[in-house]
């Protein structure tokens, strides 16, 4: 299969976490138990595919959003999230984030996002200029260090800003990976690592 292809569903997925191999941020390489999207933490989103792939399920125009289910406090995390329209906002949040109708990632004081329309980061629904825009086909890496507290994305595997973080001094976890979408009729997916990444992490850097 392709890698990080969301439609390769061969998985390694378990109950139970796995000394070997070692997990080098290739992704799919770990038999452990992985994160997903939480279907209880959501507003009007329907997740599919092993709460890997997710839809916008209320009024288009609004935004929806929806955590994972794994919590970051320490270490380095990365995972992916294949875009299928321009108006996403993805990044991390704390469980605290309101989850609602018509909010996206970072709109408030409890979310820090990457918006697809216009390439800015926000915040407590802040923006400010940061990396470039995205849109469908685009593989979108957020990469999370939990000890240093600095937060990166990526584009296509190419870290944005110069690899200067988005965000830092974040490291009163936990915090949780966490997606937006304001359009309905598009499917984008996730990939936490428990197929393999479409590209490599950074290094250090782990699957969910």
């Amino acid at each position: 299969s392709i890698p990080g292809d969301p439609n390769n569903d061969s998985l390694v997925d378990s109950p139970t976490n796995a000394t070997e191999p070692t997990d080098t941020g290739a992704g799919g390489e770990v038999v452990g138990n992985y994160c997903t999207l939480n279907p209880l933490k959501k507003a009007n989103i329907t997740t599919s595919n092993g709460n890997l792939d997710f839809t916008h399920s209320g009024s288009s125009g609004y935004w929806q959003a929806v955590l994972s289910t794994i919590g970051m406090s320490s270490g380095k995390y990365y995972c992916e999230f294949t875009c299928k329209d321009t108006d996403s906002v993805i990044g991390i949040a704390k469980d605290s984030h309101t989850i609602a109708n018509d909010g996206y990632v970072g709109y408030d004081p409890n979310g820090w996002g990457y918006n697809g329309q216009n390439g800015n980061k926000i915040h407590n629904s802040s923006g400010s200029s940061y990396g470039n825009s995205y849109t469908s086909g685009d593989v979108i890496g957020i990469a999370f260090d939990a000890d240093g507290g600095n937060l990166y994305f990526y584009k296509n595997g190419a870290v944005q800003n110069s690899g200067t973080a988005a965000y830092t001094g974040l490291t009163d976890g936990p915090y949780f990976f966490a997606f937006s979408l304001r359009d309905t009729g598009n499917t984008p997916s996730v990939n936490f690592g428990q197929r393999a990444f479409a590209y490599t992490a950074p290094s250090g850097y782990k699957a969910l």
